[in-house]
């Protein structure tokens, strides 16, 4: 029985011969596997990768964190730059104490967004956490807090949160007005 299968192979068939379905097979399944490996090239190549979304979050985030820090400088100044009217001294410094104490709660508000995120860098949330509108950012460098140069990293927002706790490198960070 064996022997029967064991036929010489003939390089000379015809392709008149060969099974013509079985040929439309072959061809049909290549050009799907082609159209397949060129449909997962496109998808990996325009999708944009969790890597650069959150290097884009990462940048979102410094610049939020460049924003609050600058928000409570401004905010800080609108509380003390009163001048109060004779008698109403001490009425004036009461106003400017519960300003700058709300600034202060709303920057640890949001810098503790910053230093302990609830959401991953890599997710698309994290954009929406980190936003700064146009809006606040023109008042501020309207009342010229663009100049400000801060680099504010986490180890600077820790130090501003626990000063107690303070990094030494804290003093390598500049602020320039």
């Amino acid at each position: 029985m064996l022997v029967n299968y064991l036929k010489p192979i003939d390089y000379n068939v015809r392709l008149d011969d060969v099974d013509k379905s079985f040929v439309q097979f072959i061809v049909i399944a290549s050009v799907i596997v082609t159209l397949l490996s060129l449909l997962i090239l496109l998808v990996v190549h325009f999708q944009p990768s969790s890597i650069n979304r959150q290097q884009v979050n990462e940048c979102c985030r410094r610049r939020y964190a460049n924003f609050i820090f600058r928000r409570l400088l401004s905010q800080l100044d609108d509380a003390f730059k009163q001048r109060p009217i004779a008698g109403e001294e001490l009425i004036c410094c009461i106003q400017a104490r519960e300003q700058a104490f709300s600034a202060i709660l709303m920057f640890r508000r949001e810098a503790a967004k910053v230093l302990y995120p609830e959401v991953e860098l890599d997710s698309p949330a994290a954009s929406e956490v980190y936003c700064v509108l146009d809006e606040e950012e023109n008042e501020l460098i309207a009342k010229g807090y663009a100049s400000v140069d801060v680099d504010v990293t986490s180890a600077f927002l820790k130090g501003l949160l626990y000063p107690t706790s303070a990094e030494p490198s804290l003093s390598t960070n500049r602020v320039i007005l």
